[in-house]
């Protein structure tokens, strides 16, 4: 038997490590990055989390994959272990969110809301967890 077969095992998990960090990495260039230039922060304030079974953010779709939470300095977005290649945890302010909405689907209630960054330009972020949204409520505005 040929030792140097078994160097492929570590070799194998070394490529799907690079191509899953690859992945996940562009993932993050479509709608994360952009908000993390005005938004991201070092670590989430405490406060009330919730795992957003669904979240959509621009043309990203995050499921299962994005812890919220909720404190007076705003909405806090961060993502698990294997995600946080390229997704820093976010910290939007309340005053950079637009009025939530909600809209039924089937069996699913559906909240969007469209975040403002500085740079004058918007995302879409659209996500499930009514208790996510009743723990926001005190800082949200009408709509």
């Amino acid at each position: 038997m040929k030792y140097s077969y078994l160097l492929l095992i570590p070799l194998g998990i070394g490529a799907f490590v690079a191509f899953w960090c690859l992945v996940v990495k562009l993932v993050s260039l479509m709608a994360w990055q952009p908000l993390a230039r005005h938004f991201a922060v070092p670590e989430l304030p405490p406060g009330p989390r919730f795992r957003l079974g669904q979240l959509r953010l621009g043309v990203a779709n995050y499921k299962g994959a994005v812890e919220a939470s909720v404190s007076a300095h705003g909405l806090g977005l961060a993502t698990g272990f294997p995600f946080r290649t390229g997704h820093a945890p976010l910290l939007i302010p309340w005053q950079a969110l637009g009025p939530f909405h909600a809209e039924k689907f089937l069996w699913t209630t559906l909240y969007t809301t469209h975040i403002r960054s500085g740079s004058g330009g918007s995302t879409k972020l659209t996500f499930t967890g009514s208790d996510f949204l009743e723990a926001a409520r005190p800082w949200l505005q009408p709509g």
